[in-house]
């Protein structure tokens, strides 16, 4: 993995860090275009650096050949491409669902939490009233932070905001402090923050964590967008 010193602190945001994009996936998951075609989209919009972020899970069999891929593609490439994935938190108690060689070997390492594992289930936000899911997406945030073994945390409240459009001030400031202690990355990310970055950014601004900027593309169309309105509004 990519050291914290790869990362730069919120108060240190330069137009150059922002023209990066660390969380997007490609046709090797969920996303809907190639790698080449994400790098052609990101270097047409002035981008200097990604990483293809695609999801992984323990049982996942398609690493080696997806290392492979991005690094011939960075090779031939006018814009830095490195090896990345996003990860689930898997339990309470912070592991994540991804091999230890697996995280040794990827740029960026990112987990989020997505769904709610509670006994042999998981669960969606929706499924709770809104106060006991925001609250246990915060304890599984704050687990996976204690825990370690990424850099990169993704989309803090994201499941919450979506279902309920609404995370507490007070628990994404928990994270962004436990973010800071732990030396990991804050996703700001296109796909959940854009609404709230009025809230966010103070609070960033206050503890000065490490940043990853993230469009969580799943296709091309937004590529470059979210750089663009996080100049506007940070520079």
């Amino acid at each position: 993995m990519k050291s914290i010193s790869f990362f730069k602190r919120f108060n240190e945001l330069s137009s150059t860090y922002l023209d990066t994009d660390f969380h997007l996936h490609s046709t090797w998951t969920d996303g809907k275009n190639t790698i080449q075609e994400i790098v052609n989209i990101a270097h047409k919009n002035h981008l200097n650096s990604i990483a293809i972020t695609d999801h992984i899970r323990k049982e996942s069999t398609y690493f080696d050949d997806y290392e492979k891929e991005i690094q011939f593609i960075n090779s031939q490439s006018d814009i830095d491409v490195h090896v990345g994935f996003e990860a689930k938190v898997a339990d309470f108690f912070g592991n994540i669902d991804v091999k230890r060689e697996v995280s040794e070997r990827a740029d960026i390492a990112i987990v989020s939490v997505h769904r709610y594992p509670l006994g042999n289930r998981l669960y969606k936000a929706s499924d709770f009233k809104k106060e006991i899911a925001q609250e246990i997406e915060l304890e599984l945030s704050l687990a996976a932070l204690n825990k370690g073994g990424f850099n990169v945390f993704g989309h803090a409240g994201g499941m919450s905001d979506t279902h309920f459009k609404e995370f507490p001030v007070d628990f994404y400031e928990k994270i962004i402090r436990c973010c800071l202690k732990n030396e990991i990355a804050f996703d700001l990310s296109g796909r959940y923050h854009l609404k709230r970055l009025d809230v966010l950014c103070p609070l960033l601004n206050k503890y000065n964590p490490f940043i990853s900027i993230g469009s969580d593309s799943h296709n091309i169309k937004p590529i470059g967008r979210w750089n663009r309105q996080l100049k506007e509004y940070i520079l």
